[in-house]
């Protein structure tokens, strides 16, 4: 089976292209800012040839954050739309989680280090095939421009308490289409656009 991951398309899905695959994995900052766009972007999902798709929020989709997730996940149907939730999918585990640490006045965001980000990671179901993070935990994957550290701290704990095999986040642009192993749990950045917003960095191809 190939999985297909990005993360971060801003408003650039009609630039995309993708190589063939079963699920297509999206993990947030699709600009979704009204309820208009997710009709748009779902017209554009159904053009996509995968048998599968699940889709997690991220911190610009302003829309999404506003509405009720069960209106949401409705309105995404055939696809799946995940906000802290588990699915499970051609005998696969999935949990996606669309909150990262606050950053200026966005969208599904907590305080860094707070009761209110222990109590979401604390939610993760332990053993999951993927676990599906809009933000990628502290020191993994997760520098900014300035190789600044940027990651959460929260979530790197439950990630190696909870032990998923495949991790998947994006957020942090500059370290897009990235992989790194840790603890035998696999890393995956798939940030599609680098720091200046350009559509820099290919899909992520994970085969099971």
């Amino acid at each position: 089976m190939k999985i297909v991951a990005i993360s971060d398309i801003h408003s650039k899905e009609a630039w995309l292209n993708f190589p063939e695959g079963d699920i297509l994995i999206i993990a947030g900052d699709l600009s979704i800012e009204s309820e208009n766009d997710i009709y748009y972007f779902k017209r554009w999902l159904n053009r996509q040839d995968f048998s599968e798709i699940i889709i997690v929020a991220g911190n610009h989709d302003i829309a999404l954050e506003k509405m009720n997730k069960h209106l949401i996940k409705d309105a995404f149907e055939p696809f799946y739309y995940l906000q802290e939730d588990f699915l499970e999918l051609k005998g696969l585990r999935f949990y996606g989680v669309p909150y990262s640490p606050e950053f200026n006045n966005w969208s599904f965001m907590y305080q860094r280090c707070s009761l209110e980000a222990k109590n979401i990671w604390e939610r993760v179901p332990a053993n999951l095939d993927f676990l599906i993070s809009h933000t990628m935990p502290y020191q993994i994957l997760d520098t900014n421009y300035k190789n600044e550290h940027c990651g959460c701290e929260v979530l790197q704990r439950a990630v190696f308490k909870k032990k998923p095999k495949h991790f998947i986040g994006g957020h942090l642009h500059q370290e897009g289409g990235t992989f790194r192993e840790i603890n035998g749990i696999k890393f995956y950045n798939v940030s599609i656009l680098d720091e200046e917003y350009k559509l820099t960095h290919k899909p992520t191809i994970i085969n099971i």
